[in-house]
């Protein structure tokens, strides 16, 4: 990384603009959960039955050692109803993911683990407690049950996702990098090099002219061009845009939800409050830039910037979005600034489940 500190190029480590983590949202971190509240004294609202009682129960133990919060619904947000203390044995007849409520560190391995926002339902509808909380699992096969926000309960204003922050493995990867940070909501682990070898590598070197302009590379609409390992500024490696990264993320078993480019803002943080992460094509420190156009060995048209890059985008608050950039660190930053970097590159994005 010493070279892409001296000069701007895409993936590259560059001044710091980010933004302090907006009030009152948990510092942003990946790996500092959200714990249970203790039973709030006001009345909780009732507990709705459910309509369709699973038919297949299962039972699980208490295992955190300060008890377990149990809710009126599944998350955070709702209200306690009484906490069960250790070891409390209970039956559930079901289980639902709320991708939009903070996770809980596992009580048995204190990690954000991939069901950590998991919920579940206590049988005859007596309630709800996280199961991270509890020692079993649902069966295998147990579908989700489905459950819809009740009206009261208010739709969070800021959302971070448990992605923890991963430093790219090569000076140019960063958008294998940001995929294998947001397959991991999914629970899929992929390795860089995994990755890189179902995007597809040319590494075949870049022709210039007298002046030293690119006139002919790779397909960045195909495959990766050029060295992992190179620089965009002196056109030894450049990276790849929005359409193989999908096609990898469909490949490793993720579910794509959306893909392409034109993406609008509104529809990403929508996404992120809905739980889904974002790979997102910025311009290196969110700078204007200018694109190139040169031709493919295939003989396609093609674009590139020397300031492209792309992160990965797990939280959002009313005013800023959370970037888990491969190439610096997780911080918040101004969705006024997020947007600036966005809108250079044809506003290329991946949002997936």
């Amino acid at each position: 990384m010493a070279a892409l500190a001296v000069v701007l190029t895409s993936c590259g480590t560059a001044r710091d603009t980010a933004v302090p983590a907006p009030t009152p949202a948990a510092p942003a971190t990946a790996t500092s959960p959200a714990t249970p509240s203790p039973a709030s004294s006001a009345t909780p609202a009732p507990v709705t039955p459910p309509s369709t009682p699973s038919a297949v129960q299962f039972t699980g133990t208490v295992s955190r050692a300060d008890g377990a919060t149990v809710r009126s619904q599944p998350g955070t947000d709702a209200p306690a109803v009484r906490v069960d203390a250790a070891g409390t044995v209970e039956d559930f007849d079901g289980w639902y993911r709320r991708t939009d409520s903070p996770p809980i560190a596992d009580a048995v391995t204190g990690r954000l683990e991939p069901w950590s926002r998991d919920w579940f339902r206590l049988a005859g509808g007596r309630g709800w407690i996280s199961s991270a909380s509890i020692r079993g699992f649902q069966p295998a096969g147990l579908p989700q049950v489905e459950w819809k926000r009740p009206s009261w309960l208010a739709v969070p204003e800021t959302v971070e996702l448990p992605v923890a922050f991963d430093h790219q493995d090569y000076s140019a990867s960063c958008e294998v990098a940001a995929l294998k940070m947001a397959l991991t909501v999914e629970g899929i682990h992929r390795t860089e090099d995994q990755l890189l070898d179902i995007v597809g590598v040319d590494r075949r070197p870049a022709e210039v002219d007298d002046n030293g302009r690119l006139v002919r590379w790779g397909n960045p609409d195909l495959v990766f061009v050029g060295d992992p390992d190179g620089h965009p500024g002196d056109l030894t490696g450049y990276g790849v845009h929005v359409d193989p990264i999908a096609r990898t993320a469909r490949a490793v078993g993720a579910t794509v939800l959306a893909a392409g480019s034109d993406t609008r803002p509104e529809d990403i943080y929508a996404a992120l409050r809905a739980g889904h992460p974002v790979v997102a094509w910025i311009t290196v420190d969110y700078l204007p830039a200018t694109l190139h156009s040169f031709r493919t060995f295939d003989g396609a048209a093609a674009w590139y910037s020397t300031l492209e890059h792309a992160v990965t985008l797990v939280g959002v608050s009313p005013d800023a979005v959370l970037v888990d950039d491969p190439a610096r660190q997780l911080a918040w930053h101004s969705r006024e600034e997020f947007e600036r970097g966005f809108d250079q590159l044809h506003r290329m994005a991946v949002i997936l489940e």
